[in-house]
């Protein structure tokens, strides 16, 4: 993962650096943080009842992931679904805005098309 991001980092440095590509990348993946974080936290909730005690030897908080979700918006609030979410969004913003920002920084300076225009599907396809 650190090795990708130097990776992209170098290729920045040697094209024009379109930080605009950056940051709305990093905030797009930063807006579709606040919809995916709830399910991190119920299936990190689901994977660690019973961790520390012996298969059938304790109690299931959790069925499923509906009966987690309602579960614990009822008994924790709401906003029990979304903890951990400053640091889902640092981590969103920096990994996925470095990834989308690259790629579209990449293909406005033509790394991805052919004299034509056209994409050229493997450069296309590696650097997703």
């Amino acid at each position: 993962m650190i090795a990708t991001l130097y990776l992209v980092l170098f290729f920045l440095q040697a094209m024009h650096i379109d930080w605009d590509e950056l940051c709305l990348g990093g905030l797009g993946a930063v807006g579709a943080c606040v919809f995916t974080n709830p399910l991190e936290v119920i299936k990190v909730r689901i994977q660690l009842q019973g961790e520390l005690q012996a298969r059938g030897q304790y109690m299931v908080h959790y069925r499923n992931v509906l009966h987690a979700f309602l579960r614990m918006a009822k008994k924790e609030s709401i906003t029990s679904l979304q903890k951990g979410l400053l640091p889902a969004f640092c981590y969103q913003f920096i990994m996925n805005g470095c990834r989308f920002g690259a790629y579209q920084t990449f293909d406005n300076n033509g790394f991805f098309r052919n004299s034509n225009g056209d994409i050229i599907l493997p450069k296309s396809i590696i650097a997703r």
